[in-house]
């Protein structure tokens, strides 16, 4: 019998079971759970070096997955302006100068500061010209806190060489134009650092210091791990030199988390290019926690600046032409589902409105009837993630036809703000944000951070997100409290049960990685990950959930806080 390094016992291990079970101890060897139950049983494993170790009573769960977030994006923002809250343009407007004087061109060759708010401007969005009166000796780009748009100077937009006759690409990012056909300086979905910012950064002799390394990844990934977060799902694994780091990170055993990366799918004419890239990236970045085996895609855009794929055109369009939109049809992500089940890839799909979602569902449903009537098995998953607004018809869907939803917990509390009213309307706002209907029908719902940028790193805790959707009020943004009591984010209906994260952040969160037999659970043969608890989560009052702070952290058998 193989013996344990480690007895934990005198705890209340939280199996994360169907039946919400509790072990008493576990003994832990080789990585793996040897045994879970009582003490006594655990015993039966120990020997001359065993470790005893008393848990005190605490409450212990399997570790933490966050099922989609965004390392490497955060690595490349830590050389970014983080700027403080405005209540105008005038004051986001005057930091900028201010910092500008402070910090002259052959220091700063380029201002980029994080963030504004979406709701600082209408559908029109921002204009170079307003940045350009405070400053105009060097680019400038400001970022809007969804990382959806962002805003340049004149000067940005020239060195770029963006002007009335630069043609679309049709594909991310988007200059929008006024009616000259001149580029504004908003642009939407735009990339970290595109081709476009690479021609100015030769011109101006300078390039920002974004190179994905150990030393600027590894801060985010100590910080999920401090909260017992030993597994994520990357929302977008940006390129090949990102696949490799993780890898070489693991091999050199300094990766404390289980990886699994996606490639971004951005058009369906790339499809080929993108299945190459994934088996390229199987075959020389696989290792013991590090894989990719899913496909990211972009369904629609953004609710709070109207580019969510809608079923009824936007309130603000006065000609009732405008839904939003939507950059794949039905019959070609039916197409796309085809061909992924028969390589066997999954498929991760960011949506937000309710055209989106039912698109999405529509083609998953065909893609199943069109496999099933030439006699192909089913093996791929479609997660959908966000979910913003779902129209109730289609809310059963998940759960009949075997789609994930994955949810990022702490936007439930009105994170981004009432931007998304003036297109949507204030009796489907008041729906948004509602996970209980795929619950209670029985859908597999597993939730994440999708933190994206320095200024909301913290946010990447879990016990944060988890509060928030537990109680519908946002800890740093809360809603007005005279428009909505108590500052609670409709529906109210919609909060969820810590139980019922807890099961997602876990056994079902384990799903879409394709770990189910490794993680999720504390279990006899299943590697050996759990967070011990400094609090009861499941008693203590919800608004102290954020208060959490794990007192150890095990990692495939070993303690690694």
């Amino acid at each position: 019998m193989e013996k344990a390094k480690y007895i934990l016992y005198n705890g209340r291990f939280y199996i994360s079971n169907e039946e919400k079970t509790y072990a008493e101890a576990v003994a832990v060897g080789d990585g793996k759970f040897l045994c879970v139950g009582t003490l006594q049983e655990c015993e039966t494993y120990k020997d001359d070096v065993t470790e005893m170790k008393d848990m005190e009573g605490r409450l212990i769960l399997p570790g933490l997955i966050d099922g989609h977030t965004h390392p490497e994006t955060i690595a490349k923002s830590r050389w970014r302006v983080q700027m403080p809250e405005f209540e105008t343009k005038e004051e986001l407007l005057e930091f900028v100068k201010d910092y500008c004087d402070k910090h002259p061109v052959s220091e700063v060759p380029y201002f980029f500061g994080e963030c504004y708010p979406s709701t600082m401007f209408d559908e029109k969005g921002p204009r170079k010209e307003w940045i350009d009166e405070y400053v105009s000796d060097r680019p400038v780009r400001l970022q809007d806190f969804t990382d959806h748009a962002c805003w340049y100077n004149s000067k940005a937009l020239e060195l770029m060489g963006i002007t009335a006759d630069t043609p679309e690409k049709g594909i991310a990012p988007f200059y929008q134009r006024d009616e000259n056909n001149e580029p504004t300086g908003w642009v939407l979905e735009p990339i970290p650092t595109d081709g476009a910012e690479e021609v100015m950064f030769d011109k101006i002799g300078w390039h920002p210091p974004t190179e994905v390394t150990e030393e600027t990844i590894m801060p985010f990934l100590d910080f999920l791990n401090d909260y017992g977060v030993i597994a994520l799902m990357d929302g977008i694994t940006e390129g090949e030199e990102a696949m490799k780091l993780f890898y070489e990170l693991d091999k050199a055993g300094k990766l404390n988390m289980y990886y699994e990366g996606t490639c971004m799918l951005d058009e369906f004419d790339k499809l080929d290019e993108c299945i190459a890239e994934i088996r390229k990236w199987q075959e020389n970045y696989t290792s013991d926690h590090v894989r990719i085996h899913t496909m990211k895609f972009f369904l629609d855009q953004t609710n709070e600046m109207g580019t969510g794929a809608s079923l009824e055109p936007h309130r603000n369009d006065p000609t009732g032409q405008n839904y939003g939109e939507l950059n794949m049809g039905e019959e070609e992500l039916t197409k796309v589902l085809l061909r992924l089940n028969r390589e066997g890839i999954d498929l991760h799909i960011h949506v937000v409105c309710d055209r989106g979602f039912r698109t999405a569902c529509n083609a998953y449903e065909r893609a199943k009837e069109q496999a099933a009537a030439v006699n192909e098995p089913w093996k791929i998953y479609m997660e959908l993630a966000h979910c913003e607004l779902v129209h109730p018809d289609d809310m059963v869907r998940p759960a009949k036809l075997g789609i994930i939803i994955n949810w990022s917990t702490h936007w439930a509390g009105g994170y981004f703000g009432e931007a998304a009213i003036e297109y949507l309307g204030k009796e489907r706002w008041n729906t948004m944000y509602d996970m209980t209907k795929f619950i209670e029908t029985g859908a597999v719902v597993t939730y994440s951070s999708d933190v994206i940028g320095m200024n909301e790193e913290h946010r990447g805790n879990p016990y944060f997100g988890m509060e928030i959707s537990a109680t519908r009020v946002d800890l740093e943004d809360p809603l007005d409290p005279e428009q909505y009591p108590g500052s609670v984010r409709q529906p109210e209906s919609a909060k969820l049960s810590v139980e019922e994260m807890i099961r997602g952040y876990t056994r079902y969160g384990a799903i879409p990685l394709r770990l189910e037999d490794k993680l999720g659970t504390i279990e006899k043969g299943k590697m050996a990950n759990l967070v011990v608890l400094d609090k009861d989560i499941l008693t203590i009052p919800k608004t102290d959930i954020h208060t959490i702070k794990p007192e150890a952290v095990m990692f495939d058998g070993k303690f690694i806080r």
